[in-house]
């Protein structure tokens, strides 16, 4: 028989064990929370916000981490939604943070807009964070929207619900993410949906050992923490950078970038995804993981771990930038030119265009007199240009309106469905070096063209608006927008 002493030690454990299966299974426990905390923040200006704590947590602990960015601004409704969602959060185990929104919103248009960068070094310092990234539960409006994307190299995850701001649907666009959408805002559902995402890198036995300690690695980076993250990589490690030129042992890698661990962060790498397996013998490991960073964007890491005197290090590391095979050709072009030191390759050039007016609003009219016209104007404006491909949409005022310009060259134009979009920017991100494209669609597909080509911020068009030209150049560089206008 168990006595009183016993039995009371069992039921002390208990309000932890309850947190656990709320963390794991989504249900949610009945049990009372520490009380909401309110923090100034830093920065300049400085980001207060609000952070509910799990029941049992300890300072220094490993704990999942969600920050809750709402489409409303001020510190009364941080708090009202830190008394609602924050509270579903804490209890499947997470820390939830619900910064204060502040006007003028950020928004992701033009150079990266970051106000939040020094809440979120602040919630990395003050938090161990499981997994190495933070969760991002975002209303789908327009404001928390561009928050979440100027951040998202903080965020593992996120659940958008609510609203579906076209910023929104950008969150669902990016690469290596696990998103999940909700049509409502009900706190229990988007807490549940948070924590599976949680749950599904959990990993048990050895692969879990190996994942935490490539966490603890990253976090050490986050935090400046020297001794930890060469304690990670000892003197024996190799490391090899992106850089073809960069070989380096643990002990030289150490000495080559001591410099940047004098810095409250070194770097941040943000893991999304992540394959670990373990040899027979148990004391082996490979592993390979995709992680984003505001420098680099999208990088992949590689290597090998090995178990000595019981603990997991690394043996190697290899930090590689994935480049897209539509992207490929170009970069290995403009790497050549570089180490030739020869002049970069020229760009390609991608003229878009509206159809030219039409006759009525039926669902494949004719071109107007008007847009006849302008159909002419284009071929006049377009002249001088090198063209080598055209293309157009399936429906009658695309193709009229092209028409005039591909009987002047001798061109035959390529149709590719106005539906297929990622088919056409396949297409496009493979024109070559120094070519001419001319595109003409529509007003709800040339945009977002633009967009997926790499120009953030696209025009749109307005119901009357058929002059507009948009040339866009593409090199490995990136891609740049230069709006005109043609016509009457």
């Amino acid at each position: 028989m168990r006595g009183p002493a016993t039995l009371a030690a069992r039921m002390n454990r208990l309000p932890l064990r309850l947190a656990l299966v709320g963390c794991l299974t989504g249900f949610t426990i009945a049990q009372e929370l520490p009380p909401l905390q309110q923090q100034p923040g830093s920065g300049n200006p400085p980001v207060p916000y609000f952070v509910q704590l799990p029941v049992g947590h300890q300072e220094g602990q490993c704990v999942p981490l969600a920050v809750v960015i709402g489409a409303v601004e001020g510190e009364e409704a941080a708090r009202a939604l830190a008394t609602v969602q924050a509270s579903e959060l804490a209890r499947r185990g997470f820390v939830a943070v619900v910064p204060v929104v502040a006007s003028p919103p950020a928004t992701s248009l033009g150079a990266p807009v970051r106000p939040w960068a020094p809440l979120c070094a602040e919630l990395r310092q003050r938090y161990r964070i499981e997994q190495g990234g933070m969760h991002a539960v975002v209303d789908g409006d327009e404001l928390a929207a561009n928050l979440a994307l100027d951040h998202r190299t903080e965020f593992q995850t996120f659940v958008v619900h609510g609203r579906a701001s076209a910023e929104a649907a950008k969150l669902l666009r990016l690469p290596s993410r696990r998103v999940r959408t909700l049509t409502g805002t009900d706190a229990v559902a988007v807490a549940t949906a948070v924590a599976e995402l949680h749950a599904e890198r959990q990993a048990p036995g050895a692969i879990g050992e190996v994942a935490r300690v490539l966490d603890d690695f990253h976090d050490a980076a986050a935090n400046g923490d020297e001794d930890r993250y060469f304690a990670i990589l000892p003197d024996d490690a190799l490391f090899l950078g992106t850089d073809a030129t960069e070989r380096w042992t643990g002990l030289q890698f150490r000495k080559e970038h001591r410099r940047y661990f004098q810095r409250p962060s070194a770097w941040t790498y943000v893991a999304l995804q992540r394959h670990v397996v373990i040899e027979a013998d148990g004391n082996l490991a490979l592993f390979d993981e995709i992680f984003d960073n505001d420098s680099y964007g999208e990088c992949r890491g590689s290597g090998v771990m090995w178990k000595r005197d019981g603990r997991w290090v690394l043996r190697q590391y290899h930090l590689t930038i994935p480049v897209p095979n539509d992207l490929a050709p170009g970069i290995a072009r403009h790497i050549r030119a570089f180490q030739a030191g020869g002049p970069a390759p020229a760009a390609a050039t991608i003229v878009f265009v509206r159809h030219a007016e039409k006759v009525d609003q039926s669902n494949d009219p004719e071109l107007s007199a008007e847009g006849a016209a302008r159909a002419e104007a284009l071929a006049r404006v377009l002249r001088d240009l090198p063209i080598t491909t055209v293309y157009h949409t399936e429906f009658r005022r695309t193709a009229a309106t092209v028409a005039p310009l591909c009987a002047a060259r001798g061109i035959t134009p390529d149709m590719v469905p106005a539906a297929d979009v990622n088919e056409l920017v396949r297409k496009l991100k493979r024109a070559a070096p120094g070519s001419v494209v001319v595109v003409c669609g529509h007003s709800n597909t040339v945009p977002e063209l633009i967009e997926q080509l790499g120009v953030k911020g696209a025009p749109a068009f307005g119901d009357t608006e058929f002059d507009r030209l948009l040339v866009v150049r593409r090199d490995a560089d990136g891609a740049v927008l230069l709006p005109l206008r043609y016509g009457r």
